[in-house]
């Protein structure tokens, strides 16, 4: 792991950064070609990539600080400040479920206001946000953030600092006799799923058939990937809710059934609707 990939004086370049940098560019090439094939102005891209990249950011940290209040009692300009830390500059701590929902209503929003079709815009970035998953979490990797259970596994891994190497050292101290070897690298199961997914729904979309289709599509499978992988994710107990049988119900369970059940009616909706309009 490496949270920092390079500095230049005073100033740092972060590994989670340079991973949101590198899925933005490579977003905005593969979605200016896609808005071609969806009948949307490609002029718009970029406009649509800016909206998308400020919510995601913006919601993400939004979920972030409303579940660690305690972290910004007395400080509370942190919760905006991105210059924190020597040679730093950015915003630590997001939590993605934020982003992808003030994402979903920040691309509505923005094709209302420009007279757009929400679900052509929503399928031509759809399938790039499981990309940016893809890319973004190595850099949760590198960074030694979102990272799993103990494990004896194969695949255990042992992070030397960040957040997973401290929680590491504080399960070592607090279980001396214990036989787990490290932590499950749920970043990386992550990016490999985010990856997968992405090169499955650009597959699929070969017999989309309705607007629509790619973007609920995304939509269900990122919520089944995430509730899995969820399972294996080290959570603060303020964030459990309890538990049914051996699964694990935190609020973002929560969102992802409803998010699941959600994309999953639109897609029936759309296949019911295209079904009818062919007879």
């Amino acid at each position: 792991m490496k949270p920092e990939i390079l500095s230049l004086g005073p100033v740092s370049i972060k590994s989670w950064g340079l991973a949101l940098a590198v899925s933005v560019v490579l977003s905005t090439i593969i979605a200016l070609k896609r808005s071609k094939k969806f009948g949307v102005n490609p002029d718009i891209v970029y406009d649509l990539i800016f909206v998308v990249v400020v919510s995601a950011i913006v919601g993400s940290r939004i979920w972030y600080v409303v579940f660690h209040l305690d972290e910004f009692s007395g400080n509370w300009l942190d919760i905006i400040n991105p210059f924190q830390g020597p040679g730093g500059f950015g915003i630590a701590g997001l939590s993605m479920m934020g982003g992808v929902a003030l994402v979903v209503i920040a691309v509505a929003v923005y094709s209302f206001v420009k007279k757009l079709d929400f679900l052509k815009v929503a399928d031509v970035i759809g399938p790039l946000f499981l990309l940016g998953v893809g890319i973004t979490r190595i850099g949760c990797f590198m960074n030694g953030c979102c990272y799993g259970r103990p494990t004896s596994g194969p695949l255990s891994v042992v992070f030397p600092e960040g957040p997973a190497g401290s929680y590491w050292q504080y399960f070592l101290e607090t279980h001396p006799t214990t036989t787990m070897t490290g932590l499950i690298p749920t970043q990386l199961i992550a990016s490999a799923a985010g990856f997968a997914l992405f090169i499955l729904v650009i597959w699929l979309e070969r017999w989309r058939y309705f607007d629509g289709f790619s973007s609920w599509l995304v939509l269900m499978l990122y919520s089944i990937d995430r509730f899995v992988i969820d399972q294996f994710r080290i959570y603060e107990a303020e964030q459990v809710l309890g538990h049914i049988g051996p699964i694990m119900i935190t609020v973002n369970e929560i969102i992802l059934i409803v998010l699941f059940c959600f994309s999953w009616g639109l897609f029936a909706i759309g296949t019911s609707r295209e079904k009818k309009r062919r007879k």
